[in-house]
């Protein structure tokens, strides 16, 4: 029996204000004589499980509508010459699997402590410290937006095992990119949390996304 056509995961590791990008692809092939899609011996990977080891690589806190980010997710060192008050690492992780005509598709926002940092100064301030957790808490919730994007889409486009590897690798990377940009306007238009009005309006807004795709906060199953 064949094994996947082809299987990729990619994380995407951010700051606030800046992108960076890790994306590995490895295609899978297999003789029809040599090997089943499971094999008890040398069982391949599942997508969730790929998913979950480069989460657990970066230490990372997936999104949970159970618990909310704390100052004691930030574990990182503050930046000598850095401005900011916070600054928070996050991640889209994804992976995918085609085999046969059989797609599976997972992706989890996580948050990166290591990379997270807050300065001592915000945390004392008990009114800096609630407006600047509730700001960084919002960009995890969008990034989480974009995960249940993600997810809709793949569990909803048509054959999608009929599409080579790079062209549903540059799907899921327009999602990526689209995140990005979503996350620099809501920089943009708070002034990283400083206009209240503007970001209650954003924390409003993300809210009503999550919950529009609420369906979408559990995995999508094999189609």
């Amino acid at each position: 029996m064949p094994g996947p056509r082809w299987v990729y995961d990619s994380s995407v590791p951010r700051l606030r204000a800046a992108s960076r990008t890790m994306v590995a692809m490895l295609s899978v092939a297999a003789a029809a004589a040599c090997v089943h899609t499971v094999s008890q011996k040398s069982r391949l990977p599942s997508v969730q499980e790929m998913v979950d080891q480069q989460v657990a690589l970066q230490n990372g806190l997936p999104w949970s509508s159970a618990r909310a980010l704390t100052w004691a997710d930030y574990a990182g060192r503050v930046p000598a010459a850095d401005t900011d008050g916070a600054h928070t690492a996050y991640s889209l992780f994804s992976a995918g699997r085609c085999v046969r005509r059989t797609f599976d598709f997972r992706v989890t926002a996580a948050v990166l402590p290591a990379q997270s940092w807050v300065k001592p100064a915000v945390v004392a301030d008990r009114t800096r410290s609630r407006t600047t957790l509730r700001h960084e808490q919002t960009h995890f919730d969008l990034s989480e937006v974009y995960a249940r994007r993600m997810r809709q889409y793949f569990g909803e486009l048509y054959d999608p095992c009929q599409k080579t590897e790079v062209e549903l690798d540059a799907l899921a990377q327009k999602f990526v990119q689209q995140e990005t940009d979503a996350q620099r306007l809501y920089d943009q238009e708070t002034n990283h949390g400083l206009l209240a009005a503007k970001q209650t309006a954003w924390n409003n807004e993300v809210t009503r996304e999550l919950e529009s795709l609420a369906r979408y906060a559990a995995q999508i199953p094999k189609i």
